[in-house]
């Protein structure tokens, strides 16, 4: 009989094209298979390790980038300020992983690759955290704006009733509104990448 697992990665496999499954995954792409090719091999293993996992990322980072500049709102110089704060954080976990150890065991453990699709897993929760700060300090924005924008319009209808000459209402903060409006569809962003995420977990079944 069937085990529930060999069902799992059954029903996981059939979800991602509908009834058909795929008997094997489907070939890296060339510039992915370029990353390891381009890391010399005269260095430590854990060395070459090291530089693949952060190489992985900023080819994400890329492909992620490409995504996004079809969007509107997209701001490159914010994009890229936190793909180097994202970038400094996984080379301070990088080497956390290179002093205890766990970079070694993986080099030397063929079941260790496991530790690195967790790394890999890792730097994508750390992007998603990184778009969840962002959309948050958004809303924080706008909630801003709106509260100065009432108190604004209440000071002009005072300033109205008491027989004063008003300014036009579009006076009140219209580059900020501009700004606003620009604030990017973060959710839509993901949703875009749902067939990716499903692909990772597909490999990630594979594995375990």
């Amino acid at each position: 009989s069937v085990s529930p697992r060999a069902r799992r990665r059954s029903w996981r496999r059939s979800s991602l094209k509908g009834t058909k499954r795929r008997k094997s995954l489907p070939p890296f792409h060339q510039d992915v298979a370029e990353l390891s090719k381009s890391i010399s091999l005269d260095l430590p293993e854990t060395d070459r390790l090291s530089m693949l996992l952060l190489s992985s990322f900023q080819f994400s980072a890329q492909k992620l980038e490409y995504v996004l500049k079809q969007t509107d709102g997209f701001s490159p110089e914010a994009f890229q300020a936190n793909v180097n704060s994202v970038s400094e954080e996984l080379k301070r976990y990088v080497q956390k992983l290179e002093l205890d150890g766990t970079l070694k065991n993986c080099v030397e453990d063929p079941v260790g690759y496991g530790f690195v699709l967790s790394i890999a897993c890792v730097s994508r929760s750390l992007i998603f955290c990184r778009f969840t700060t962002e959309c948050q300090s958004w809303d924080l924005l706008l909630l801003d704006y709106q509260k100065s924008a009432e108190k604004m319009s209440r000071q002009l209808e005072e300033f109205k009733a008491n027989g004063g000459n008003a300014e036009p209402e579009n006076y009140l903060g219209t580059s900020q509104a501009e700004v606003l409006r620009s604030k990017p569809n973060y959710q839509k962003i993901l949703d875009d990448q749902a067939e990716v995420f499903a692909c990772m977990e597909l490999v990630v079944s594979e594995l375990e």
